[in-house]
Order: structure tokens, then C-alpha cells, then sequence
């Protein structure tokens, strides 16, 4: 041990530190002045460590130690810690050697005996190992226990009033905007919170005197009054504004978050009560988040995570579980060019990669899967059902609909002797069911050919005219078709109606083949999506375009019925659309994980405000201004919802 006086102490501290080879930790309640900076010049680019704790507890220590400091210690790569109740004072170098006192790190603590303070110290060395053992331990703990990191990622602190819901916070550093990931350390865990919206405020303007009461933090409603005064010129107005401005100049920002969850032991859970004012708010940190966005919205890990993009303005990946998807489905909404069929590609591709066993049935109303699919996957996996231009009844009601429209209602007259039979021949022969339907040994022409009446040559011509005599003649190729495709046993399978002229067929070949579908799941509950592109023409609320929503419509009931039973037998369902407000609301809203890309029409938007569950209004509010490729992902398949970037 080594007894220092006044006029020792700085030259001490200076061999010291000149002598480090990997840490200097240092605690002093104020720091200030060209001794100390002289100290940071011997560590500056040797790779020494250099940790430091001033005092904070009232706004004077800050005045004492001023902004100059700050910023030499970062210049040299150190860390500023800020403890509230400090007053020792001691340095540890290489947790080595330690010098102890009464001096802070100022001008007047380390000036000569003349001049400044009157000041003692202590230095001790290795050869006293438990002392500075016993006061390193008692850094680490000011540090850890005691006192505040304020680094690079410190943003700002809470605001009156905090709210378990939401929280504002004034912004000290300006490198954060809308759609950002914030942080509020506290001790039982670390709160999430996204930021929704960034005010700009200047403390020497005026303050809304219409809409706000009077604050001290703006400039007083006198002054207000006195340059908007009745009778006062308009260009001295212009002018006396512009004044008052520039000479009142002085700028601060504050933001909203909304509070996603408390982050504790890796889990994502409620918040019950607001935490306290004051709290600073940090960068969310990329490896919490990239912890976090592996887990579900329940919390626990994901069994199938596929990858869609990262977090938006971050590098953090995101996965969207799909055993979610499968079990509750998935809605993928948004405007043609948002970005929302290269998404779909992008997940399917993902999903059947990553499981090893689902399997994707894709209803493709325009042939647009084929191709990307197979450049990402490879044609030996999908099998493409390209259906010609076909005419498909599924019921006496459809082909009553086809004579109608060729005048030959009087074929079906129930009245009439042979309008009994026909009936009777047509009711046998169409069916909902590919077992059941004679169309797959018969065709179309055929059957309408067996009626009997002087009219069936003039249907059968009108009919060809109108459709083309392909579409008369396929029917047992199309059951075919459907019947090869569903025991291909391939990955993916896509039914391509890009041909089909007549939209009734569409909806009756879709509904058929999703019939044949959730009864071989209810069998064999086989991992098995089905996709529905442009699902307002599948499963629409109301009739769309030709479209009907009624009883008759097998799509509509089906994808209603894989949407509530599925899950129960491995069977998801994801629909995909640019009109959700055209979709059946009973299947959005069974709709649990939600991929939402731009989105303009109010309909719409209100559509899935009122039937998507977990799509918050801050993120929905959101979705008319997002561009291409970005899009809000929320629901169970995610662990909150997220603003991401795809690809």
C-alpha cells in the first residue's frame, strides 16, 4: 500500500494507466477538465478496455461533468455507466492495481496541493490481491446492480403517462422511425414495444392553443395572441411567425409505441401493469428479437418454421410456423403488384421443403404456379392438372341453367311425358360426387344427346357455338384427370383452370376435388394445405361476378367446411385474395395466421378489421401505404405481428 497526497495522485493515476494492458474501470462521481483527457490519450488505439460510472442523481452532476466527456470516452471505445447514489472514487487497472481517495477525475480533485483540492488516496497492487480483488467485485456490482448503460442504443425515456397498453418516450437520439423495435429494461424483464408514430415538436413554437392546453415546455399562448391579433397585417404575420421561430429554435422529438409483450426466460408474455415513467427506452436488440421471432404467438417453439423475410429496417429473420398453418390456416391479402403472389410462391416453396411430407393442392384460376414452383422445387414433385375448356354439372340445377340459356326450357317441362323422363335421366346421371357422376364414362354431348325432344340438335349446336365442342366431350378426361392426380402421391399439386371459359365449372370442379380431399383426410389425416388463389371466385360472401354464394356452390361449402373441421384432420387451408371484403366472412375469420401486403379499398380494410382476429388497428392502419415486397404478418403462425420485409 502507498499513501498519495494531493500532489501524487494525478502522476500515480498517470503511470498507472499508461501501464494497461487490457481494462481500465474507473468510478468518479464527476469528471471534467484536461487532466483527464490527457489519461484517455495513454489507452486511446491499444486495444484496452476502458468502463467508467459517473454519477446522475440530479441534473447539476451533469453541468459539472459535461458533454465533452461523453465524448472522449467514446472516441476511445468506452463505456458510460450512470449510477444515481455514487460517491466513491477509485480506478482499477488490469484488475491489477487499484487507486483509492477522495478525488473525482476533475481539475481540481487532481491539481497540486496549491492549487486545488486538498485531496488523499491509497494505491494498492497485486501484492494486496484481496483488496483489489474485493474492490473489483464491488464494481461490477455499482456497475450491474446500481447503475444505467447509456450506449449507442439508448433512444430516450418514458413519458407521462405510461400505459400497460402504450408508452411515449422523448427522443434523444433521432435514429429511430415508424415500424421500429424499442426496449424498456426492467427487473423482472425486458418490455417489447413497436414504435407506431414520431412526433416533431419545437419547445420555443406555440403549442395547438385549440386543441392542447398550455404546457411550460411551449412557448406561452401571450405570445400567441400577440402576433395572431385581430387587425394585424397578413405579411407581418408571415413575418413576426418566421421571427419567432428562428429565434426561439429548439427542437425535440416523441414517439409511440405500442407494448407487444413482456419478454422473460425467452417467452413473450401479457403485460398486466404499466411500468414506471422515467424508464429508458432502448434498441430493441437484434438477438432478443431473432430469439423471440423462433416462437409462436402462443410462445412455444415452432415445429415448422419457414422463412418469408426479415423484420422490417433489421437483419432479423422471420419464419412463419407452418404446422399453424396447416392446423388453423392462413389469409394472404393485397392489391395486384403488392407483392402477394411471389410471397405464396416464396412460403409453399419453403413449406414443402422444409416438412418432408405436406402436401400443397393449389386452385389455380389463371396458370400462374406451374413455373415458379417448379424452378424452386422441380417438376418430378408437382403434378400440373391443366384442364381443358370444359362444361362440368355437378347437379340436375346446372344443366336446367345450360338449356336455359340455349331457349329449351320446354326439354325439362315437368308437365310433359318426356320432360319427366328427362329430368328423370339428368337427375340420375349428374352427380357431386366422381363416383357417382356418369360424366365419367359419359360426356356431356352424350347425355344431353339422350334426351328426348325436337329441340336437344339446336342445344347441342348453341352450345357448341357458345363453348366449343371440347367442352362437351371432356368431361370423363377431366374425371380422369382429378382421379390420377389425387393418388399421384406428388408434393404439390396444381389444378390449373387457366382454360376453363365457364366460371360455374371452376367452382364445381374446385368444389369436387376439396370434397375428395377432406374425406381422404378424415381417412388418412395425412399433413395436406390447400390453396385457393383468388378465392374471391371460390368462396365468395355474396355472388361474385358469376359467381354464386348459395347452397348450390360445392366451393363455397367446402372450403366453409375444411375451414372450421380441417384441423381436426391435418387439413389447412390458405386463401389468398385482393378483395377479402368479396371473401366469405366465415372462412376469414377462421383465417388465424394473416400476411397482409397493401390494401387500399376502405371495404376491404374494414373486412379484415372486423373478421381477422390478432390484426391490431395500429398494424391494419398501415397497410394502404405499404410498398411493394413489405407486408404486416400477425396471427398464431408469428410470435407478434411484424412489419416485414419478403425475400
Amino acid at each position: 500500500m502507498e499513501l498519495l497526497t494531493s500532489d501524487e495522485i494525478l502522476k500515480r493515476i498517470e503511470e498507472v494507466v499508461k501501464s494497461a494492458r487490457k481494462s481500465v474501470k474507473i468510478a468518479s462521481a464527476w469528471i471534467k477538465g484536461r487532466p483527464f483527457e490527457s489519461i484517455l490519450e495513454f489507452i486511446r488505439d491499444r486495444g484496452v478496455e476502458l468502463e467508467v460510472i459517473l454519477r446522475a442523481s440530479e441534473l447539476n452532476d451533469l453541468f459539472i461533468t459535461d458533454e465533452k466527456v461523453f465524448r472522449k470516452i467514446q472516441e476511445v471505445g468506452g463505456k458510460v455507466y450512470l449510477c444515481e447514489r455514487l460517491h466513491a472514487k477509485f480506478l482499477i487497472v488490469d484488475e491489477e492495481k487499484v487507486i483509492l481517495g477522495s478525488a473525482n477525475l476533475t481539475e481540481a480533485g487532481l491539481s497540486d496541493l496549491s492549487k486545488g483540492n486538498i485531496e488523499v488516496g491509497v494505491f494498492y497492487d497485486n501484492s494486496e490481491g484481496v483488496v483489489v480483488g474485493e474492490l473489483l467485485a464491488y464494481f461490477e456490482s455499482i456497475k450491474k446492480d446500481h447503475s444505467h448503460e447509456f450506449g449507442k442504443d439508448l433512444l430516450g425515456f418514458t413519458l407521462n403517462p405510461v400505459k400497460s397498453a402504450s408508452f411515449e418516450f422523448i427522443l434523444v437520439d433521432d435514429a429511430v422511425g415508424e415500424q421500429s423495435y424499442v426496449e424498456v429494461k426492467l427487473p423482472d424483464g425486458v418490455i417489447l414495444g413497436r414504435v407506431v408514430s414520431v412526433y416533431s415538436y419545437d419547445t420555443g413554437f406555440f403549442a395547438n392553443p385549440f386543441t392542447s392546453q398550455e404546457s411550460k415546455v411551449f412557448a406561452p399562448i401571450e405570445d400567441f395572441k400577440r402576433i395572431f391579433a385581430e387587425g394585424k397585417d397578413r405579411e407581418w404575420k408571415k413575418s413576426a411567425t418566421y421571427a419567432y421561430l428562428s429565434d426561439k429554435r429548439n427542437r425535440v422529438r416523441i414517439a409511440t409505441a405500442q407494448s407487444i409483450g413482456m419478454v422473460r426466460d425467452g417467452r413473450l408474455e401479457l403485460i398486466r401493469e404499466p411500468f414506471d415513467v422515467g424508464e429508458a427506452v432502448y434498441r430493441a436488440s437484434e438477438k432478443s428479437l431473432a430469439s423471440l421471432m423462433g416462437k409462436t404467438f402462443s410462445g412455444r417453439d415452432m415445429e415448422l418454421p419457414v422463412e418469408i423475410g426479415k423484420l422490417e429496417s433489421s437483419e432479423v429473420k422471420v419464419s412463419i410456423d407452418g404446422r399453424e398453418v396447416i392446423n388453423k390456416h392462413m389469409l394472404i391479402v393485397g392489391t395486384t403488384g403488392s407483392g402477394k403472389s411471389y410471397f405464396t410462391k416464396l412460403f409453399l416453396s419453403g413449406l414443402v421443403e422444409r416438412s418432408g411430407s405436406v402436401q400443397v393442392v393449389v386452385f389455380d384460376p389463371h396458370g400462374e404456379y406451374m413455373r415458379p414452383l417448379a424452378e424452386r422445387l422441380g417438376e418430378e414433385i408437382i403434378e400440373h392438372v391443366a384442364f381443358p375448356d370444359t362444361l362440368f354439372p355437378i347437379n340436375y340445377e346446372d344443366v336446367e341453367a345450360l338449356l336455359e340459356g340455349a331457349g329449351a326450357l320446354t326439354l325439362l317441362d315437368k308437365r310433359l311425358k318426356e320432360g319427366k323422363k328427362n329430368v328423370s335421366i339428368l337427375s340420375k346421371a349428374i352427380k357431386s360426387s366422381l363416383s357417382a357422376t356418369q360424366l365419367s364414362s359419359k360426356n356431356l354431348k352424350d347425355l344431353i344427346g339422350s334426351l328426348s325432344g325436337d329441340e336437344v340438335k339446336d342445344v347441342l349446336k348453341f352450345l357448341e357455338d357458345i363453348y366449343g365442342e371440347e367442352a362437351l366431350l371432356s368431361q370423363p378426361n377431366v374425371v380422369g384427370m382429378i382421379k390420377s392426380s389425387l393418388s399421384s402421391g406428388k408434393r404439390v399439386v396444381i389444378y390449373d383452370f387457366k382454360r376453363i371459359t365457364d366460371p360455374l365449372t371452376r367452382v364445381n370442379l374446385a368444389g369436387i376435388i376439396m370434397q375428395e380431399i377432406f374425406v381422404e383426410n378424415k381417412r388418412s389425416c395425412a399433413d395436406r394445405v390447400v390453396v385457393l388463389e383468388e378465392a374471391h371466385n371460390f368462396a365468395p360472401e355474396k355472388g361474385y361476378g358469376d359467381t354464386s354464394a348459395d347452397k348450390n356452390n360445392l366451393s363455397l361449402l367446402m372450403a366453409r367446411k375444411i375451414a372450421s373441421e380441417g384441423r381436426k384432420f391435418n387439413l389447412g387451408l390458405i386463401t389468398i385474395t385482393q378483395r377479402p371484403a368479396q371473401v366469405s366472412k366465415y372462412v376469414l375469420s377462421q383465417m388465424n395466421t394473416q400476411v397482409m401486403f397493401r390494401t387500399m379499398n376502405t371495404h376491404d380494410i374494414g373486412a379484415i378489421s372486423t373478421y381477422v382476429e390478432h390484426a391490431g388497428e395500429d398494424m391494419i392502419s398501415v397497410l394502404p401505404s405499404l410498398p411493394t415486397g413489405k407486408c404486416v404478418v400477425g396471427g398464431v403462425g408469428v410470435p407478434f405481428p411484424a412489419v416485414v420485409s419478403v425475400g
